[in-house]
């Protein structure tokens, strides 16, 4: 039975260390190290299927681990095949892992979430002069639909400027206790504040306080929602993820290679194909764009690929390739 390694996260570890049996399926979690950094693994028999219901082990075991050291978070079920893929992803990017380590070090994730109390269309209707008329020609049995128009405009106009005024206030309240934050997308037209922050171990009490104080003072306005707290995914800005082998096949396709390439091939037709479809030397050209930006990507992907020295192109040796790189979002 063939095992490899579950990774869970980049860690600052010098030497080899076990968190016991908590990793998925019940495995050891231990850290793999090459000089000052390591991985948190455990090992996984590779037929084994990893099921959804695991994230939570997943997070328990980063947890674990974030207790005594910094930590990079991995994606939920990256499997690598042995020892020797972990150690060459670390000697890979070991100034790299650094670099974020340091970043991150101490700190934990905070995710906050604030909306509006449903009851506060009620309140900017009994307080707005103009959206009191607006609603009761409305209300009209012949009322203009131009009325209603301009009713829904001033409504959502009013729900905005609400909105920002409460966001505001309370990112002046927490924001001056967190090292940063990452904001998301809105959930709903409800939605005041969906950020992550970032926090330093030594002001998370801090910090819920001050949210409980916000939370006190917006009673029966806004709801707050925090979850935390958490390894800082959001923060630490490397990812470790499979190829797409469908992506380097199309873009292989695009540049008309074979099953064997090496990067200088790569740039020298990038360049051709570059001159030939540039917008610029195509105004006429309504697709030029397109075109352009497709062999543009192919070129990302391409590069991306052939920077860690695997310049086979055939799906077995895609599919086996580690790809190490910044998150873009």
């Amino acid at each position: 039975m063939r095992t490899g390694k579950y990774l869970y996260g980049i860690v600052d570890s010098q030497k080899r260390e076990s968190f016991g049996n908590i990793g998925v399926g019940k495995g050891e979690v231990y850290t793999i190290q090459h000089e000052d950094v390591g991985v948190a693994v455990s090992d996984i028999s590779m037929n084994y299927e990893i099921k959804i219901d695991e994230v939570r082990t997943h997070e328990n075991a980063l947890r674990k681990v974030m207790a005594t050291h910094t930590i990079i978070p991995m994606s939920f079920g990256v499997v690598v095949k042995d020892e020797a893929e972990i150690e060459n992803i670390l000697k890979r990017a070991r100034m790299k892992f650094k670099s974020v380590l340091e970043k991150i070090r101490n700190k934990l994730q905070i995710n906050v979430t604030v909306s509006l109390d449903r009851n506060i269309l009620a309140e900017i209707l009994r307080e707005d002069e103009k959206i009191r008329a607006l609603t009761a020609e409305a209300k009209l049995i012949n009322a203009d639909q131009n009325i209603k128009i301009e009713l829904g405009s001033k409504v959502k106009a009013a729900l905005d400027e609400r909105k920002s005024q409460y966001m505001k206030d309370i990112q002046n309240s927490i924001g001056t206790l967190s090292d940063g934050f990452r904001e998301k997308k809105n959930i709903d037209e409800y939605t005041v504040m969906n950020r992550y922050f970032l926090v330093d171990q030594s002001r998370e009490e801090d910090f819920y306080k001050r949210l409980n104080e916000m939370e006190k003072k917006y009673e029966k306005k806004l709801t707050f929602l925090a979850v935390g707290p958490l390894p800082p995914y959001d923060f630490a800005e490397i990812e470790i993820k499979r190829m797409n082998f469908n992506r380097i096949e199309e873009a292989r396709k695009a540049f008309k290679l074979g099953q064997e390439v090496s990067l200088s091939e790569i740039n020298s037709i990038y360049g051709q194909l570059a001159r030939k479809y540039h917008p610029d030397l195509h105004p006429d050209d309504p697709l030029a764009g397109e075109k352009f930006r497709k062999i543009k990507n192919a070129y990302e992907v391409l590069t991306k690929y052939c920077e860690h020295y695997m310049f086979s192109l055939e799906k077995s040796k895609v599919d086996e390739t580690l790809l190490i790189q910044e998150k873009t979002g």
